[in-house]
């Protein structure tokens, strides 16, 4: 059963004992205000959810150490890849972005800036969206951490891809005509997906010619056109809707 949300502490030592981060004890101390002998519900991404005790606490200093119990849940990674390119946007959209694609069950997150794009990632983006991955699955319940690749230029990325049978590449696009039952079909015959839309700036049209080449797959979502951060989350919202659906047929 998964619990409300707030209520899994992050954990990355090895073993049965250790400290918690900083950042984590600061909010099982000032937030959540747990004492030593607590129970606490413990998480480390790599699929179990555990339950723990608080074997130490100094206040001064900021540190916890816990002791894991036993194991409460379990979680296997999925037999599909669902990878998301998302744009690197203003303010804090693309950290939005990579929340709720963690949320909705992505296995690679895939940050990309392009030839328009307005904005251009910072030296410590990749420490805040990891943070931003931590937050997401302690508060969704999913026990795997996703992958997150550092950011990439969309043209090289583009151009590195390899025509395999077995990936089924999707474009949010305002002129596209593939319909949700043809894409419903596509899904059940492939094993992993790669998902994008476009940047702030529009795609170049050296990355059109090769979005192009690629075969992908263009759906529609409205007859108006979509903001970046909007079209990127009605998409990715939709995918996981469709495996969400197709692993529970396969498991009935």
């Amino acid at each position: 059963m998964i619990t409300k949300a707030g209520e899994r502490i992050f954990f990355e030592f090895e073993g049965k004992e250790g400290f918690l981060s900083e950042k984590e004890a600061y909010h099982l101390i000032k937030v959540l205000r747990k004492k030593r002998g607590d129970k606490i519900r413990l998480v480390n991404g790599k699929g179990k959810e555990f339950e723990g005790e608080i074997a130490e606490v100094n206040v001064k200093k900021l540190q916890v150490k816990v002791r894991l119990l036993k194991v409460l849940r379990s979680e296997t990674n999925p037999p599909f890849k669902l990878r998301v390119l998302i744009p690197i946007l203003k303010g804090n959209k693309t950290e939005f972005l990579i929340e709720k694609a963690t949320e909705l069950g992505f296995t690679h997150l895939i940050p990309f800036y392009s030839t328009y794009s307005v904005k251009k990632y910072s030296p410590n983006f990749l420490q805040r969206i990891h943070y931003k991955v931590i937050s997401s699955i302690k508060q969704s319940g999913r026990l795997i951490l996703p992958e997150i690749s550092s950011p990439v230029f969309l043209l090289e990325f583009l151009d590195s891809l390899t025509f395999s049978e077995n990936i089924l590449k999707i474009l949010a696009y305002p002129q596209g005509k593939i319909s949700f039952k043809e894409l419903s079909e596509e899904i059940e015959r492939v094993q992993e997906v790669l998902i994008l839309s476009g940047p702030e700036g529009d795609f170049s049209p050296e990355e059109k010619k090769l979005i192009k080449k690629l075969e992908f797959k263009k759906i529609s979502f409205s007859p108006y056109i979509l903001r970046a951060e909007t079209a990127s989350l009605v998409l990715m919202g939709f995918i996981s809707f469709l495996f969400h659906n197709l692993q529970k047929s396969i498991n009935q």
